[in-house]
């Protein structure tokens, strides 16, 4: 196992070029404070180094929330804000898992890092690419080849077409007043005909996160 040093003591960091692109986003954008504890916990958790996007993230952030939290991009914590550190929400403490939850956002949706073999997972993509679980159809999706390539993803917009359909009037005020240790419970479902034609219509309830994840599968 690497040493804290040996994780921390790099060239080139990649915080300040990740720092610089988000500041440019078309969407709202927050970075969460981390404790300097929790992120060197989360990052001698995951055992890669501060040159990396996930270490960089991991260790200086507590998370980033994206359109209001719609969004949440997994980091270090920040138990203020109810928000789970990525080494905790993976139980990195047990080992590492096959695949890597690297975001969740509000309707159930979820972002992961294939591990070594995503085709016993039944994953789409290559070892590394990011896959989601669409709420709209039960079923993991290909993304981008990357978490670095995701961030960029995030940083240009592309959540904003990413949701287009699944979002309604309103929705940022809902998105608001969540905590971030809730989403967003949908009735009809969201991988119903009913929901997909009028999201709208639909009647909508803050429920724990974990719990929205038992209603889509995860």
């Amino acid at each position: 196992m690497r040493t804290f040093a040996e994780l921390t003591d790099v060239d080139d960091p990649a915080w300040p070029y990740i720092r610089e692109e988000f500041a440019d986003a078309p969407v709202a954008i927050e970075i969460l404070p981390v404790h300097s504890l929790d992120g060197a916990r989360c990052l001698q958790a995951l055992q890669v180094t501060t040159r990396s996007a996930l270490g960089a993230l991991a260790f200086n952030t507590g998370g980033i929330l994206v359109d209001h939290g719609w969004l949440r991009v997994l980091g270090g914590g920040n138990a203020a804000r109810w928000m789970v550190s990525l080494a905790d929400l993976n139980d990195l403490s047990a080992g590492h898992p096959p695949a890597l939850l690297v975001g969740v956002d509000a309707i159930g949706g979820r972002f992961e890092v294939n591990g070594a073999d995503p085709d016993a997972l039944g994953r789409p993509g290559e070892p590394g690419d990011i896959c989601y679980f669409a709420p709209d159809s039960l079923e993991w999706e290909p993304h981008v080849e990357g978490y670095g390539a995701w961030l960029s993803w995030i940083a240009a917009g592309g959540s904003t077409s990413f949701y287009e359909g699944l979002r309604w009037q309103g929705w940022e005020d809902e998105t608001r007043h969540l905590r971030l240790d809730q989403g967003i419970s949908i009735y009809p479902p969201l991988n119903t005909r009913e929901a997909q034609e009028n999201p709208a219509a639909t009647s909508r309830r803050p429920v724990p996160l974990s719990e929205l994840g038992a209603l889509t599968e995860w």
